[in-house]
């Protein structure tokens, strides 16, 4: 997972990148369900339409490594956090971990570091702690998430796969099964376009354990290899899109109609009202801070995650001072709601 960010002064009071932090298992659970619904329901408002296919494929009662290809930043991760019946812990470059938006998020889904050379005072050797623990996950039927390609882009070429997650599986305990996803964007940097999540078949590393006994490099070279030619598989391009299903014909009266429309502009102008600046800023952010095909539809799910809610809050907070409490709650449930049914009037006609 890759985030650009601005050079940041570390502060001292910082949790340090690669500390465990042991929970009981009750919590876990319950913050793994939530960052899952957070997911989907980021997702539902990013994308038109998320199509997800061969989620019948990931295996259940086994400890599972999800690899998937790194095209589109954050956004990739969300996409991962929230497939059905997946848990997986996400692997981040430990730089992530001091970022002031991306820090406390990364200890919400309990993601785990790794340190790249490339990164400045990144301390390589502590991948150990990071792989120790990987095992520790698996051995007792966990998951884990990565990005064997190492760094998002926009090549139309895959770049070679690093060795991180074969070594992880051939180090792990017997059972470990490898799931490639495919993700398959329609425009990445477009808000309100259609994704495909490909789900391929699992890979066993039975064959790679057995030569890893004698000859670790080969194995991982060949472990390697297999999950390319597997990621091949599942990221086939937009044009396995589904398309979208044209509505179906209707004889309404046109009275029906016209009076659908009526009643439909107002709740298009409220939500219009209420959620144009926030709907506005991510973009406003993106087109600043951007700097290469990477980085829009990160800039702008962050923002979105950010804006929106302070935007309900202070619309919230004005009617309180000015109108009531009673006007105030109304509008934390109005303010959202009106805004999405805006959304899909807005897309209703447009088609």
């Amino acid at each position: 997972m890759t985030l650009p960010s601005r050079p940041r002064r570390a502060r001292r009071d910082a949790p340090t990148p690669g500390v465990v932090v042991s929970r009981p298992r009750w919590l876990r659970r319950v913050l793994d369900e939530a960052v899952a619904r957070l997911a989907r329901l980021t997702l539902h408002v990013f994308f038109r339409e998320v199509q997800v296919a061969g989620i019948e494929r990931i295996p259940s009662g086994v400890p599972l490594v999800f690899v998937a290809n790194h095209n589109n930043s954050v956004v990739d991760s969300v996409l991962l956090l929230a497939l059905p019946g997946a848990r997986p812990r996400m692997l981040a470059k430990s730089t992530l971990f001091s970022h002031p938006v991306m820090g406390p998020l990364l200890a919400l889904v309990g993601a785990l570091p790794v340190y790249r050379r490339q990164d400045p005072g990144a301390e390589v050797s502590r991948n150990f702690e990071t792989f120790a623990y990987c095992r520790q996950l698996l051995a007792a039927g966990g998951q884990i998430a990565l990005f064997p390609e190492g760094r998002s882009h926009s090549e139309a070429r895959r770049p070679p796969l690093r060795s991180g997650a074969a070594r992880i599986v051939l180090d792990a305990g017997p059972g470990v099964r490898i799931v490639p996803v495919g993700l398959n964007y329609e425009a990445k940097d477009r808000f309100r376009s259609r994704v495909l999540v490909c789900v391929g078949h699992d890979i066993d590393p039975a064959a790679e354990r057995v030569l890893h006994r004698d000859d670790p490099r080969v194995a991982v070279r060949a472990l390697t290899e297999r999950i390319a030619a597997a990621l091949e598989e599942v990221t086939p391009g937009v044009e396995w899109l589904r398309p979208n299903p044209a509505p179906p014909a209707t004889t309404r009266p046109a009275r029906r109609l016209l009076g659908g429309r009526i009643l439909a502009w107002p709740v298009f102008a409220l939500g219009c009202a209420l959620n144009w600046i926030p709907y506005r800023i991510p973009g406003w952010i993106s087109d600043g801070l951007s700097t290469n095909p990477d980085e829009p539809a990160t800039y702008k799910l962050l923002a979105g995650l950010l804006a929106f809610p302070l935007a309900w809050a202070a619309e919230t907070a004005i009617a309180v001072r000015f109108a009531g409490l009673g006007w105030g709650l109304a509008l934390t449930v109005l303010a959202p709601a009106s805004g999405y049914a805006a959304l899909r009037l807005r897309e209703r006609g447009q088609r």
